[in-house]
């Protein structure tokens, strides 16, 4: 009787992941400006995947005909596990590149270059500048993109750009420049490149001023006697601060707080959802207006079975899915542990056109920012 009892309340466990798991197999196609729930559900796909794995390892060991319904939902959602997990077991990455004509493709959200131990050093050269600046010349990319990037125009202050142009050899450049503050300090995303930039522009993706993002911006680029259009932007982010990371431990450990905490977490997570649905369409016209061969690098802020993912995405290649083995995390958080040991939040991206070739790829397992840096080669020579 007890087996009996415990068999079905294992099937209608089982019948509930898989219902959960279908449904959240549709947030690449519902746009969360709209159906904000899929927004919540895409982040919850890779855990529905590993628990339905499992119930289809226990079915088939138990050798029952509850298996298929596993096989079923798992070939369903096929599409959004190959976006979420990278199967491929080459060589790891060559600093050295493999191919002479391929480019370099860098893209990092660098946090202003404020590290942990810069937190009372809001202007200046800082110690996390001179690490990262050491970084990008270990793996020397040709092409650099840059979120939340910061410099001055003042001499009593750090000026980025004159260091990455004149001292690390990239002397052309195009910044955003979204943000100025006390007249002087800058932000906003930048692209920097070894080759000759023919034509470059922004596209404001701020729409109200509840907005906290930063510009789509290009630029033309030539290379080895093609042109390429490199992209990047910083989406919409759920915008949590000290005080929400204070709430996500009280939804963890505090009963009596659990209820407000959440209501709080959950509005600024549907909020977000919803505007970078809406950047995220702006952006995947933009791309698709591109006469060029379009590389896009980016913080997107989302997950890979989202809307904003599959949307921008496209038919491109995902670097990091083309050449690696695994979920790829690149969000590493200072201030929630919680947060800092979810290895499904891999937010940064590098897609390269179909008619491009990705010869290698690599998130670089470095702890500057909270965010990790993506690296790809990519070549124009065959698919």
């Amino acid at each position: 009787m007890v087996l009996k009892i415990t068999r079905r309340f294992a099937v209608s466990i089982y019948l509930f992941i898989a219902a959960i798991f279908l449904t959240a197999c549709l947030s690449p196609f519902l746009n969360p400006s709209t159906w904000w729930f899929f927004g919540f559900l895409g982040l919850l796909f890779p855990y529905l995947s590993i628990i339905l794995l499992a119930f289809l390892l226990f079915f088939a060991f138990a050798r029952s005909k509850w298996s298929w319904l596993a096989i079923i939902c798992l070939i369903i959602g096929w599409k959004s596990i190959t976006a979420v997990f990278g199967f491929y077991l080459g060589k790891s990455f060559d600093k050295e590149k493999k191919e002479h004509r391929s480019v370099r493709v860098m893209t990092w959200n660098v946090r202003s270059f404020m590290g942990e131990e810069d937190k009372t050093k809001k202007t200046g050269l800082t110690l996390t500048h001179m690490k990262m600046f050491d970084l990008i010349q270990t793996y020397n990319p040709d092409i650099l993109t840059l979120q939340e990037f910061m410099t001055a125009d003042s001499g009593k202050y750090f000026n980025s750009i004159w260091h990455l142009t004149r001292q690390m050899g990239y002397p052309y450049f195009y910044f955003s420049k979204d943000v100025v503050k006390y007249n002087h300090l800058l932000n906003g995303t930048a692209i920097f490149s070894k080759f000759p930039i023919e034509n470059c522009g922004k596209f404001p993706l701020n729409k109200t001023k509840e907005d906290n993002t930063e510009s789509l911006i290009f630029a033309d680029i030539s290379i080895n006697n093609d042109t390429l259009r490199i992209f990047s932007a910083h989406l919409q982010s759920f915008g949590f601060m000290q005080r929400d990371y204070q709430d996500i431990s009280k939804i963890k450990n505090d009963p009596d707080e659990r209820l407000d905490a959440s209501k709080n977490i959950f509005r600024k997570m549907r909020t977000a959802f919803e505007r970078r649905g809406l950047q995220a369409d702006f952006i995947s016209s933009k791309l698709d207006e591109s006469r060029y061969p379009e590389i896009f690098c980016g913080d997107l802020n989302d997950v890979p079975n989202s809307y904003a993912y599959f949307s921008i995405r496209g038919n491109k290649k995902d670097a990091f899915i083309s050449k690696n083995f695994g979920l790829g995390q690149t969000f590493f958080s200072f201030s929630s542990s919680f947060m800092r040991n979810l290895s499904t939040l891999r937010i940064d991206y590098i897609f390269a056109d179909p008619r491009l070739r990705i010869i290698q790829s690599q998130r670089i397992p470095e702890i500057l920012s909270d965010h990790i840096p993506v690296i790809a080669d990519i070549t124009t020579s065959g698919n």
